[in-house]
């Protein structure tokens, strides 16, 4: 999926594994699609590519908790390191925060859509501030979106890192293979047992590093033993190490979609065909339009003046699409047929917690995933505030004069309890899904902040399920900066 506005209009099933979670009763027994990539590169390869480092607060706090080299002054050099940012359209970025020669292309979106226009100046009509680089100095406010990509193409952690290295030769790619267990002698983990074409392969390594992401990672840890003793024990699995925060922990940032019909032309899917060839051409010619995004704006806001920080995160979608529980194919949303926009929005500090779990002890089988998503109840109380705030930036012009109604939730649904319903029977995902191996420095953290697994020699883990707590925003970029600290750390 390299461009990935084409996700809109086809089946790309096939590169993802296709989970779905169990009925979450705090959502009225909805049941999600949990979108995780089959693929090399992983989610990263099917994501929307949306750019967020997350704020210097945000690293600053995993260190408060006693993950020591996890500050922002740790961690901002490497995203720094990491990026090559073109010279911005709209604002040049500022180069003492921002990277100019890594390997990872990031371009701020250019030639945007009206509505786009709009939506940013009816934002700072209502009073929010205007942010040039929400991955700079300021992330507070709206501005244009920033992408991992280059001419509106895709470019994922494979493609930035692991292709260029497949010239070695010290390393090997083995493809459709799926992992069964981890090889556990005495405490220290030698390497793994995989199937391929039916076939049962080991391979063993002087170091092993997990990187299946916050659903897949600690699943293979309970397949091999590693996890809540007792309840290993009564899926028939020796238990090797009785580690109960395995799985534990599930992060995701719960979202929703408002969404507005307007009067002009938007991104949306229409019988007008020659408008959707033009978006193929302005797609070969530029790099740009719906083919390389449909979510060309960004916001981190405060629900309110009492906020210290922005406890929301926004993309401004120029394609209307709504979640719809009677979808059961690959992903869960019904793209509006008509010009419209939605405001996607998610809480950015969620205090709500869910469970990874083993549904059996067949590696081929999906996981049990416990999503918990609105179990704190003021999760539900940040997002219809959130509703609120943006039904005041759509009253605001020149966006308002572009609007022709409500679509969701409604202009019916006004009252707090109105509107805690919505939430409640509308909030599915953001993708997001992390912190199920929490790093730390308690008895029940599953790795120490060297991303260790405590309790284990020879086995680390670098992608989302160590994270402690959530950033604010998308977090691949997040993803990227950990598996880059430590490579370093290894090397060294």
């Amino acid at each position: 999926m390299k461009p990935f506005g084409l996700s809109y209009y086809l089946d790309f099933s096939r590169f993802e594994w296709g989970y779905w979670s169990q009925s979450d009763s705090t959502r009225n027994m909805r049941t999600d699609h949990w979108r995780r990539g089959r693929v090399v590169g992983g989610s990263g390869s099917i994501n929307g590519m949306n750019y967020v480092r997350g704020t210097r607060a945000d690293y600053d706090r995993w260190a408060a908790m006693g993950n020591v080299g996890w500050s922002a002054d740790d961690v901002m050099p490497l995203f720094r390191d990491m990026e090559r940012c073109e010279p911005g359209y709209h604002s040049p970025p500022d180069y003492s925060i921002r990277g100019d020669s890594g390997p990872l292309p990031i371009r701020e979106v250019r030639h945007c859509h009206p509505l786009t226009n709009a939506f940013l100046e009816a934002a700072q009509a209502a009073g929010i501030p205007r942010t040039h680089d929400f991955n700079g100095a300021q992330q507070e406010g709206v501005g244009y979106g920033q992408f991992n990509q280059r001419r509106g193409m895709r470019v994922s952690s494979a493609d930035a890192w692991l292709k260029p290295a497949l010239q070695r030769k010290n390393l090997k790619l083995v493809t459709d293979a799926l992992v069964h267990k981890l090889l556990v002698k005495e405490g220290k983990v030698t390497g793994v047992t995989y199937e391929r074409d039916g076939v049962m392969h080991e391979a063993r390594a002087g170091r092993v590093i997990l990187c299946g992401g916050a659903i897949n990672t600690p699943q293979l840890l309970m397949l091999s033993g590693v996890g809540d003793g007792e309840e290993l024990q009564a899926r028939g699995i020796d238990v090797v190490l009785h580690q109960p925060g395995v799985g534990r922990n599930l992060m995701e940032h719960p979202l929703i979609r408002p969404s507005w019909r307007v009067k002009g032309p938007s991104y949306s899917p229409t019988s007008n065909w020659l408008r959707m060839a033009g978006f193929g051409a302005k797609f070969l010619l530029t790099g740009q339009g719906p083919l390389a995004t449909i979510t060309e704006a960004m916001g981190f806001l405060r629900t309110s003046p009492a906020e210290t920080v922005p406890d929301v995160h926004m993309l401004f979608s120029v394609a209307g699409a709504v979640n719809d529980d009677e979808l059961k194919f690959y992903k869960s949303l019904k793209v509006l047929p008509y010009p419209s926009f939605s405001m996607v929005l998610d809480k950015s500090y969620p205090l709500s917690r869910g469970t990874i779990r083993l549904a059996s002890t067949d590696p081929k089988a999906a996981p049990l995933i416990e999503p918990n998503l609105l179990g704190d109840s003021r999760d539900v109380e940040t997002l219809v505030k959130a509703i609120r705030l943006l039904r005041r930036i759509v009253s605001k012009s020149p966006l308002t004069d572009m609007v022709m109604e409500e679509v969701e939730p409604g202009p019916h649904v006004t009252s707090e309890a109105a509107l805690v319903e919505y939430v409640k029977a509308r909030a599915g995902l953001a993708y997001h899904a992390s912190g199920t191996c929490r790093m730390g420095v308690d008895e029940t953290a599953v790795v120490t902040p060297d991303l260790k697994v405590r309790g284990l020699e020879n086995l680390w883990i670098a992608d989302a399920s160590v994270m402690p707590d959530l950033i604010s925003g998308n977090i691949n970029a997040a993803c990227m900066m950990i598996g880059e600290k430590l490579g370093r750390q290894l090397r060294n």
